[in-house]
This record gives C-alpha cells, sequence and structure tokens, in this order.
C-alpha cells in the first residue's frame, strides 16, 4: 500500500519530463508496459535474453518515434530499476548462513535477469558478494534458463563437472527442469 502501489515510477516519469519528453504517467506505464511485455514473449519463445536498455529504446520509439542516445537510455532505466526495486527486501539472517556455507562450497549465482547491475547492486548493499565465485547471469550469457547452456557456461567457469555442482531453484520449469537438463542435480524449495 502507498506511494509505490498507486504511482511506483513516479521518479522515471519525471526524468523523462526534466529530459524534454512530455508524457502523461498512466501512457508511459502503458508503453512501457507494452514494449516489456512484447520483448518477454519474445524471450520466452526464443530462450535469448533481452536487456533493459533494448526496453528503454524500444519506449522511446514507441512513445516518441525517435531514437535517443545511451546518455537517455542508461539513466532512464536506471530511474526505473531503483524505483523497481523498492519492494526488495534484505534478509538479515542471509549472510551468516552464505558465511557458513561459502566456508564448504563454492557458490555461484545463475540468474535470469535483464539488468546484471541488479544483481551486483542488491549484493553488494547486504554485504553478501564477496561470498560467490561468480555470478552467470542471462542477459550477459545471452540465453535464460532453462536453457542448458546458462548452466554449462556456469560450470565451465567453476572449472567443474555437472555431478559436482548442486543446483538450488524455485521454479520448477526454469530451475529445476532446466539444471537437471544439464546433468546438474538440483534442489527445489
Amino acid at each position: 500500500p502507498g506511494v509505490f502501489h498507486t504511482a511506483p515510477y513516479q521518479q522515471t516519469h519525471q526524468f523523462l519530463q526534466q529530459q524534454g519528453f512530455p508524457i502523461g504517467y498512466d501512457t508511459f506505464v502503458a508503453t512501457f508496459t507494452t514494449i516489456s511485455d512484447a520483448l518477454e514473449a519474445q524471450a520466452k519463445r526464443t530462450g535469448n535474453e533481452y536487456h533493459m536498455d533494448d526496453v528503454g529504446r524500444g519506449f522511446f520509439q514507441a512513445a516518441f518515434a525517435t531514437e535517443v542516445a545511451d546518455q537517455i537510455v542508461h539513466p532512464f532505466i536506471a530511474h526505473f530499476i531503483a524505483e523497481w526495486s523498492r519492494g526488495i527486501v534484505y534478509l538479515e539472517a542471509l549472510a551468516p548462513a552464505l558465511a557458513q556455507l561459502a566456508t564448504h562450497y563454492r557458490l555461484s549465482i545463475v540468474s535470469n535477469t535483464h539488468y546484471p547491475a541488479l544483481i551486483h547492486d542488491h549484493l553488494a548493499a547486504m554485504g553478501i558478494g564477496s561470498y560467490f565465485a561468480q555470478i552467470v547471469t542471462s542477459v550477459e550469457v545471452g540465453i535464460r534458463k532453462p536453457h542448458t547452456a546458462i548452466f554449462q557456461r556456469a560450470l565451465v567457469d567453476l572449472q567443474i563437472a555437472p555431478h559436482q555442482a548442486i543446483y538450488v531453484g524455485d521454479t520448477y520449469i526454469d530451475h529445476y527442469q532446466g539444471a537437471t537438463a544439464a546433468n546438474i542435480r538440483c534442489v527445489l524449495i
């Protein structure tokens, strides 16, 4: 409840206004959502990941019939991500649990994400980034889970065989089926 629920992207909308792109809030949200949904549907069909900058460029093309420079797209998307992230909750018990696991195992993150900085920034804010030997993101690999290529990339980077890894995930298709298709044992939570 509150401001985030009723108008979650006010600062992103204000950024557009300040940069000389007049657009109503509801039109901004509807256009952004349309572009994002189209890219998401395409990614689900192909398995190829897209970057949030693609959403930004598509938005400016759809809303204003113009291409804009990275100096506009990057902060536009950064504002959006910052506002989207306000709902993320950091769990205090996570750091000690990861610290204990990291004394016995090499930890890795394999994440479907359209914005790699999101993962790195939140790990840093939680003070847990140092516990991970690697972070493999779908946008950097170009392929998203459940495709085996993203899991295989993690294994290659860790220089281990599939039987030496355990993947812990929370979705059946992307995590369980993806990891097991790559011959990695998976624990589904």
